[in-house]
């Protein structure tokens, strides 16, 4: 079975302190139910944790594919089938795609197979060489799923266009299938514990029957077998813990050589061993000068193999893409590490306090940042609290636990701080969790977590994100094999490539061709301002604001109060002369963007542009980190981008095709006669050494190769405006 794209990074592995305090409550996120799907060859050798997609480890029963169906991802189609797969006796491999990353669509469509079909490969072998005589189990099964990428709209989905589920080999029952080599894994969370049990000693059989005990399992039913944990210690055996610190040191200090302006401290224990370290890179110091407002800090991994915390600092830009600031390595968890964490972190920051930064629900961190970050607003990130309460209620509410996340999602969306005490209370006592220590921690630091307790501190928009996580920034970078002397160069290589990918993201939205809704001259001002991302919270705050009836109080003063709504609302104060506004729901203050009661006054008042002080800087398009040059990278993105759009809406009519089609055959004919050197030298990217790494990276990563781009000349963009090419190319919303 082929390798199956990784959701999981072998060396990162989930903390699992709960904030209760009591060390016997294991927090159960959703990934330690996760299966890993590998190539069979890799149970025998030690790369274990390498390639995976995962899968339920349980099935749950999950219907049977159809045409038509719609998924987010490719991965999440794939982990449907999976799962489906396992439930009816068999596993699944890719077989063939369409499509690379220099199509306009990346890759389009995926074949999802049985593992039995095809016929099987001849081997390269050497003669002189031993080789087992193993029978391939192919046998030309006709069992698949086909999945098409799909554009509507700005948004790609993935969409099942044929499924077959006709096979020519008898499927294995729930005791068999389990043996595939598919479906054989050592969870995360197993993993630390046989690196603990090997460090006091125990011998592989005792591990097993160990193993088998803590888990609750029957001799031989866990799901990896004892040639697995054999080979999974016999990775993690060449790591050496007391010279790898020094490696790192020596590789912060040769990128410090090529480029000045990386950064990294770090400290040292008694034994002069390295205790702590903390770095960032050029991008990310100047990404926090511009939006270094509100932080995350993620310290909810750990480096199993080194048993070392790891945690990572990340902001928002204003496309409310992710981006990257800075990471650092602890010893341990204590508030002592999280403190000198924080400092650390100031400091490569030239000493510039965030206003908000979001953690995870960790006691440790909270005494550290009310320590060392007074005047920083500190909030437990909703999407931390929420992966949490699986593991506390699913198992205590049985099937009413559906019901207790919808109320709880209710709940943290209220707009009172009075509504949520009441409703809160309501909700405990009809779930019967008035009695449960984490309701009572959840209740005790409500005001970090809770929407209501949180007006008027900036949170860039991330009050109701669903996931933030370290992984997907890292992925395809770092496994089980990755040493600390390389972690530095890796994630460098990792952050610049999900850079690239902010820059692309960032011109396909300046593409898009937004449309006017209401036509008021305030909507055309912000848009020619704002950002795209910033300019549809404006837009969804100006279409509400016309439920809203306004009475004015007194003099500059007004009550605005939904239509719908008899009693309550929310004071506006507005004084045109010194150009304040001021609202009771602190919507301004907490994302940036006027609140739709603000603006309602406004409206009335026959305000046409808003003053500038309420058009942020942060969320402006000329304070965007992109694009960096415009050099080659740059062209070839922006190319790239804007012919991926084209190619969508030309696609929707003949008409549409035949123009495009006539057009771009003249471009190109055009194009081809132009020299192909730049005459200005100095528009040519310097290639340095981590370039190169990316560029080496990006081949193994199966990423795109560009081979030539050139820009477009004063005359063609002459011509475009001749033939009014954006008239008949409109890029307004993807079809």
């Amino acid at each position: 079975m082929k390798k199956m794209s990784s959701k999981n990074n072998g060396c990162l592995t989930h903390r699992r302190r709960c904030p209760c305090g009591d060390e016997q409550c294991c927090i159960r996120l959703d990934e330690d139910e996760e299966d890993i799907s590998m190539d069979p060859s890799a149970l025998s050798e030690p790369n274990l944790m390498q390639g995976a997609q995962h899968i339920t480890a349980e099935a749950t029963a999950v219907d049977a594919p159809y045409v038509g169906q719609s998924f987010r991802t490719d991965a999440e189609a794939q982990e449907y089938y999976t799962n489906f797969a396992r439930k009816n006796g068999f596993a699944i491999r890719r077989e063939r795609s369409k499509g690379n990353p220099a199509h306009p669509l990346g890759v389009y469509k995926r074949e999802l197979v049985c593992h039995r079909a095809g016929v099987s490969l001849p081997r390269k072998t050497v003669e002189l060489k031993r080789q087992r005589n193993k029978k391939s189990s192919r046998c030309r099964c006709e069992a698949q799923m086909i999945i098409k990428k799909n554009v509507l709209k700005g948004t790609s989905c993935w969409i099942v266009v044929h499924f077959s589920n006709e096979h020519n080999h008898q499927l294995l029952d729930s005791e068999e299938v389990r043996h595939l080599p598919a479906y054989r894994n050592i969870p995360p969370a197993v993993r630390e514990r046989i690196l603990f049990l090997s460090k006091a000693g125990c011998t592989v059989n005792l591990m097993m029957r160990a193993l088998e005990m803590e888990r609750g399992a029957k001799p031989g039913h866990l799901t990896f077998t004892e040639r697995d944990l054999r080979n999974f210690l016999q990775a993690n055996k060449g790591i050496d813990r007391e010279t790898e610190g020094s490696e790192l040191l020596k590789a912060c200090k040769a990128m410090r050589d090529k480029s000045s302006d990386f950064r990294y401290d770090y400290t040292l224990d008694a034994n002069e061993k390295l205790e702590h370290i903390a770095w960032s890179y050029p991008d990310g110091v100047h990404a926090y000068k511009v939006f270094g407002d509100v932080v995350i800090f993620d310290t909810t991994y750990r480096l199993y193999a080194y048993d070392r915390p790891f945690g990572v600092w990340f902001g928002v830009d204003n496309y409310g893409n992710l981006i990257f600031l800075g990471c650092v390595l602890l010893q341990d968890e204590r508030p002592a590490s999280f403190k000198w964490a924080l400092q650390s972190f100031v400091s490569l920051m030239d000493g510039k306090f965030p206003q908000t930064i979001m953690t995870d629900l960790d006691m440790g961190l909270r005494e550290a940042m009310m320590s060392e970050l007074p005047n920083t607003k500190h909030a437990f990130g909703i999407w931390y609290v929420t992966h949490r309460l699986s593991s506390w209620f699913s198992t205590l509410l049985g099937s009413q636990y559906n019901s207790f996340m919808n109320a709880f999602h209710q709940v943290h969306s209220l707009e009172s701080e009075n509504d949520f005490v009441q409703q809160w209370g309501h909700m405990v006592n009809e779930f019967g969790l008035a009695s449960d220590r984490h309701i009572a921690i959840l209740s005790l630091y409500q005001s970090y977590w809770a929407l209501p307790f949180l007006h008027g501190w900036f949170l860039g928009g991330l009050t109701t994100s669903s996931s933030v996580s370290i992984k997907p920034f890292f992925r395809g970078f770092l496994n089980a094999q990755t040493r600390l002397k390389d972690f530095v160069e890796q994630v460098g290589v990792a952050i610049e490539l999900q850079n690239q990918a902010g820059e692309e993201a960032t011109m396909r939205q300046n593409y898009h061709n937004v449309k006017i809704k209401t036509c008021m001259p305030i909507e055309e001002h912000c848009l020619s301002i704002l950002t795209p991302y910033a300019f549809d919270m404006f837009q969804k705050e100006l279409i509400s604001s016309t439920q809203f009836a306004v009475y004015e109080s007194q003099r500059e003063t007004y009550l605005v109060r939904h239509r719908l709504k008899a009693d309550g609302g929310y004071i506006v104060q507005c004084f045109p002369s010194e150009q304040e506004l001021c609202c009771s729901c602190k919507g301004f203050e907490s994302c940036g963007i006027l609140c739709r009661h603000t603006l309602r006054v406004l409206s009335l008042k026959n305000c046409f542009m808003l003053p500038d002080r309420y058009l942020l800087m942060r969320w402006r398009r000329e304070s965007s980190l992109f694009p960096k040059s415009s050099g080659y990278n740059y062209r070839s993105q922006a190319l790239r981008s804007l012919s991926s759009i084209i190619i969508q809406e030309s696609s929707i009519t003949k008409d549409r095709f035949n123009y495009v089609q006539w057009h771009m055959s003249k471009l190109l004919t055009h194009v081809r006669n132009m020299p192909t050197v730049d005459e200005v030298v100095s528009d040519m990217e310097t290639v340095t050494s981590v370039d190169t790494t990316v560029s080496n990276r990006r081949s193994r990563a199966r990423l795109r190769k560009v081979k030539s781009v050139v820009e477009m000349p004063n005359e063609t963009q002459e011509l475009s405006k001749a033939q009014t090419f954006s008239e008949t190319l409109e890029l307004s919303e993807l079809p």
